[in-house]
């Protein structure tokens, strides 16, 4: 088998119209023409928010997706702006720095920036 590349990551949201508006607005990903609660992320890389079964779990950073990004300093300075809560951590999960700053030195843990959505579900972006 060969896997050609990931087609889209399932997120777990309880409200979608909140979950649209954090992964629209605050992200700036572009609805799917056709597929209702689909975004586009990047090239070929789409988002599908589902209605969520069960109430949310623990927080789990260790549970996550990723994005790779052109600068951190833009999505620091972007998260901040919409009242987001940034941070970086150790890759052990042991340590965590809150980002307070679009001047904040971003070097710390792992080097990349963590932020959960409304429903919890952690983003990671590098």
């Amino acid at each position: 088998m060969k896997v050609e590349r990931l087609h889209h990551v399932g997120i777990p949201v309880h409200d979608m119209r909140r979950a649209e508006q954090f992964y629209t607005g605050v992200l700036g990903f572009q609805p799917c023409v056709g597929k209702a609660n689909w975004l586009w992320a990047g090239d070929d890389y789409s988002v599908h928010l589902m209605p969520a079964l069960t109430p949310g779990g623990p927080y789990q950073p260790a549970r996550h997706f990723a994005f790779e990004v052109e600068r951190l300093e833009d999505v620091a300075a972007r998260l901040l702006r919409h009242g987001c809560r940034p941070y970086q951590m150790t890759g052990d999960q042991a340590q965590r720095r809150d980002i307070t700053s679009a001047e904040d030195s971003l070097d710390f843990g792992i080097g990349t920036i963590f932020v959960e959505d409304p429903d919890g579900n952690t983003l990671e972006f590098l």
